[in-house]
């Protein structure tokens, strides 16, 4: 088992730096931290997707289930990496200013406040909730950052103990929630974007792929469970 992982992580990490030197040149136009913080949202949301096509490979493949159970956690905790780096970026561009175009005319706060904030105060106002396109694909990628946090913290065996089987499933059944809130935020910045690389083709192909195989082992489930 532990030399399966081992093979699981180095192949995991050759497909990671496989798309992210297919992706680099492409965002030639970018500075190096812009950059980075895309593609790393990207391989973040490659694994998450992978993740979800696990449980139903693994429903299939019963005979290599321990083994599957294994790799989609490790997935996970990569993803999760890949996540933090993502949100450690933006958060550190937002901070120094922004060397993106936005497609968009409205004020947003100073610092990395501008991701969920207006500045009205050339108005004489203060802050106020930024419901622009680009501020609720903000606060998406917030909800699914916390929801992806709680998965990571709690995918070692230890957690699952601490937590209680019932308990611990109920939080690992958010893992579907979350990918949708990123497959949204990232549409939504793809859009937003002047020079994005990315096409909304680069994320709802796979979104498509994840949709059909898990409604598949759904239904299959469903229809099992009524033969019985």
């Amino acid at each position: 088992m532990r030399l399966f992982r081992f093979l699981a992580f180095i192949v995991s990490l050759l497909f990671l730096l496989a798309v992210f030197w297919i992706k680099w040149p492409q965002f030639s136009f970018f500075r190096t931290p812009e950059a980075l913080s895309m593609i790393s949202g990207y391989l973040a949301f490659l694994l998450i997707s992978l993740t979800l096509l696990l449980g139903p490979i693994k429903q299939w493949l019963a005979r290599f289930a321990p083994q599957l159970l294994l790799l989609r956690r490790d997935l996970g905790i990569i993803g999760g990496v890949c996540a933090l780096v993502h949100v450690a970026l933006v958060l550190f561009i937002f901070e120094k200013g922004p060397q993106l175009h936005f497609l968009q005319s409205d004020i947003t706060a100073k610092g990395w406040l501008g991701l969920f904030f207006l500045d009205a105060s050339v108005y004489g106002g203060g802050l106020s909730p930024n419901f622009t396109f680009t501020g609720i694909a903000n606060y998406m990628g917030l909800i699914a950052f916390i929801l992806l946090f709680c998965l990571w913290i709690t995918s070692s065996r230890y957690a699952e103990k601490l937590l209680g089987g019932s308990s611990w499933k109920r939080i690992h059944m958010s893992n579907f929630l979350l990918f949708v809130l990123v497959v949204f935020h990232a549409l939504i910045y793809v859009n937003s974007i002047k020079g994005e690389p990315h096409t909304p083709g680069d994320f709802l192909w796979i979104a498509g792929i994840v949709v059909a195989i898990r409604l598949i082992a759904f239904v299959k489930t469903v229809f099992l469970r009524r033969t019985k």
